[in-house]
C-alpha cells in the first residue's frame, strides 16, 4: 500500500515508488485547440492544430483533429489542479503568461 501525506496546501499525497514505460504506441503531439465535452461519466479532451485562418470573406477558423483523451471526472480534475499548480510556478520563475484578446 502506497504511504500517504499531507503536503502545507493540506492535500493528501500518494507517495508511490513510479517506473514509467514508453509504450511502442507512445505519441507525442502539438496542439495549438482545445475542445472540451464532459458527461455524468467521462471527461474528453480534443485537440487539434490549427491550420487556416478565416479570411475577409468570414470563412470558418481551419482546425485538423489530431487527438483525443478521455478521462474520468475524477481524474480530470487532479489533472485540471496538477496544471493550474505548474503554471503558477511557471509564472513565478519565467513571468506572467500573457493571453491574447478574444
Amino acid at each position: 500500500m502506497a504511504k500517504r501525506d499531507k503536503d502545507e496546501s493540506g492535500i493528501v499525497r500518494a507517495r508511490i515508488n513510479r517506473q514509467t514505460i514508453q509504450s511502442d504506441r507512445f505519441v507525442s503531439l502539438y496542439a495549438n485547440d482545445t475542445q472540451v465535452q464532459t458527461s455524468p461519466w467521462d471527461v474528453r479532451l480534443m485537440f487539434g492544430q490549427i491550420t487556416g485562418m478565416p479570411t475577409a470573406e468570414d470563412q470558418p477558423l481551419e482546425v485538423t483533429q489530431i487527438g483525443e483523451v478521455r478521462m474520468s471526472p475524477q481524474h480530470a480534475k487532479r489533472v485540471a489542479d496538477i496544471l493550474r499548480q505548474q503554471i503558477e510556478l511557471y509564472e513565478k520563475t519565467v513571468g506572467v503568461i500573457p493571453l491574447p484578446k478574444d
